[in-house]
Parts: C-alpha cells; structure tokens; sequence
C-alpha cells in the first residue's frame, strides 16, 4: 500500500503541482457502462479510490479502474449532492469529492516550490469538519523531497538505455503499465527475417523479439467476449486466437470492411458491427473505421493495428490494438511472412 500511495501522491504533485489536491483539475472518468468518450486515466482513478476508502468504504480496493464498488459510491455522492445519478466523474462530481475531502468546494491552491517535492503528511487528508477560505490560505506546506526514481512507474518512464528487459519488467506491473521498453540497439541491428512479434493475451503486452531477445515491449488490446466497449459503445464478442501465425498482409492505410459508421444525409445513424444494423440501407453510406499500420496474421480478419483506445484489459473484437507510434515502429520493422506468436 505504501509503493501504490508514494506512486499516486509522486504523479499528482508532478501532473499538477499543488499541495492541495484538486478533482477539478482531472479529467473526466467516465461510468465504463455508459461508453462516454473520455480517456479514464488510472492514477486519478487510484486517488479518488483512496479518498472514498478512507471516508467511506474502507474495503474499497484501490484498482485504478472504475469497478462496480467504485461507480456504487459515485452514484451515492451524486444522490447526496442531488447530481444527475450516472456514475460519470464531470465537473461537478469533481466539485463533490473536493467537498468531500476538504468539507467545501476548493477555489484556493497553495502551490508546491519544487516539483519533486511533496506534502509530508498524505495529501488526501481530510476534516470532517468544515474548512473556511482563511484556513486554507493560512495552510502551510511543509514539502519533503523524495527520491522520485523509487516510484516503480517513474522508474519505467524514464530512460531505458542503460536498462535490460529484465530489470524493465521488475520495475513495473507489466498487465497494468503503459510504459515501454526499448533496446535501440537491437532494433537497429536485427534483420527482418530474425524478428518475432509476440503478443501475451495474459499481460496485454507486445513484444518484438531480435534473436531471441526482447527489443521493444508495449501494452495492447485483444479481443474480449462478452463485453461492452466504453469508447465506442460497440458490443465485443470475439477472442483473439492463440497460436502460431504469420503477418499475411501490410496495409499502412486501411479501413474496416465490417466496423465503422452508417452516414445518411451526412448525418451519423449507426456506430458498430455493420452486419448488426437493422434500420433502412436507403441512402446509407458506410464509412469504416481506420485500421492505420494493418498486420493481418488471420483469414477471417483478425490482425494488428494502431488505435488510441488502448486499455489495460481484453477490449477488442478479436484484433490487436496497440499504440500508433508502437505501430509505426512495428509495421516498419516487419514485413509479410513474419512470424507472429500469440500466448495466454
């Protein structure tokens, strides 16, 4: 508990800098049952986490993901505050958990000197009482410096060069890191016809191997049965297959046959799987979805591709996802007839 507190306070007071932590200053998070488009960012997740396990749910765990027990308590806040009750974290929601962790709605900030410096005692530490516009101005902050490197995450966003795979992977959580990994060197010395793309369903990772050695790890986003896509609304029901393949074809510029959006009139009627739509073709055009970077290693359509909407768990219609500029490295590394390994 201690490395997750020292990981989320580190982030805060570098993303911000402010001794006084304020919501407002997040983005929006959204309910993932709504599917709004907003980008979810996990380490502001873990913070509202940990204010509502020490103010109202002490076993609330602190995941970094908007789970049911996190979205339940949301909604319960909305209720008090007379919000609309849908478990999206907007400005207002935000306003309410400041309210919550400081007993008013926060309009004064008292700024940290140093950007690696810190509050000592936790940030997320609230009265029950109420605090008035004097006592926060008359705060004082006495920071404590950290050593900044000892954050896991830190440590893997900093660079790499002098660093191994193995020391990589000790530093972080790789099923929930974005960090990446690279080995220059490697890169640039390997030929095409000793590559291997590896994808692990288990760790949401892609690997590109050089003889025998990972140069380059990244997260990505496989295929998920069952699930309802927050960004785009769009009902999943495809694994990615495991196995041996090869990349079939590369396709820098390419657009879904199946997915994309039904315009009519130059107004959208339908996002998602075309084969599920059931209103009038009447003057419908159809627009597929970008698949920038396309790998494809199936028959029937399964391949990799860049997608800004990499998550941290199985989210796709069988493909993989994976970061543009990791594609970009990707797709110029490899060529077809590559060979391709996924695992779970």
């Amino acid at each position: 508990m201690s490395t997750l507190k020292l990981l989320i306070v580190t982030t805060l007071t570098l993303s911000f800098s402010y001794a006084k932590l304020d919501f407002v200053k997040f983005g929006d998070i959204c309910n993932p049952n709504l599917g709004k488009n907003c980008k979810n960012r996990s380490v502001e997740i873990s913070a509202i986490q940990y204010l509502l396990k020490r103010k109202i749910d002490p076993n609330l765990d602190i995941s970094g993901i908007m789970d049911n027990q996190t979205i339940k308590h949301i909604v319960n806040i909305q209720k008090n505050e007379d919000i609309k009750e849908d478990g999206y974290i907007g400005k207002e929601t935000k306003d309410a958990l400041n309210k919550l962790l400081y007993g008013h709605k926060l309009y004064n900030f008292v700024k940290v000197k140093k950007a690696n410096s810190i509050k000592k005692s936790n940030p997320i530490v609230a009265s029950d009482s109420k605090t008035d516009k004097s006592t926060i101005l008359s705060t004082k902050v006495k920071p404590k410096k950290i050593t900044i490197s000892k954050s896991k995450e830190t440590l893997a966003n900093k660079p790499i060069l002098n660093r191994s795979y193995t020391e990589f992977a000790k530093s972080i959580n790789l099923r929930k890191s974005y960090a990446v990994y690279r080995d220059p060197k490697l890169l640039k010395s390997g030929k095409t016809k000793n590559f291997l793309l590896k994808i692990d369903i288990s760790k949401q990772r892609v690997e590109l191997v050089v003889n025998g050695k990972i140069a380059l790890s990244a997260p990505c986003t496989t295929g998920s049965k069952h699930k309802l896509e927050p960004n785009t609304k769009t009902y999943r029901d495809k694994h990615t297959p495991t196995g041996s393949f090869k990349i079939m074809e590369k396709i820098a510029n390419k657009r879904s046959t199946i997915f994309g959006d039904m315009y009519r009139g130059g107004k959208r009627v339908y996002h998602g799987d075309r084969r599920k739509y059931r209103g009038s073709w009447r003057g419908v055009k159809f627009v597929g979805a970008p698949l920038k970077n396309w790998m494809r290693i199936t028959s029937n359509g399964i391949g990799l591709h860049a997608s800004s909407h990499v998550k941290r768990y199985p989210g796709s219609n069988g493909c993989i996802r994976i970061p543009p500029k990791i594609a970009t490295t990707i797709f110029k590394k490899v060529k077809t007839g590559t060979k391709v390994k996924v695992v779970n």
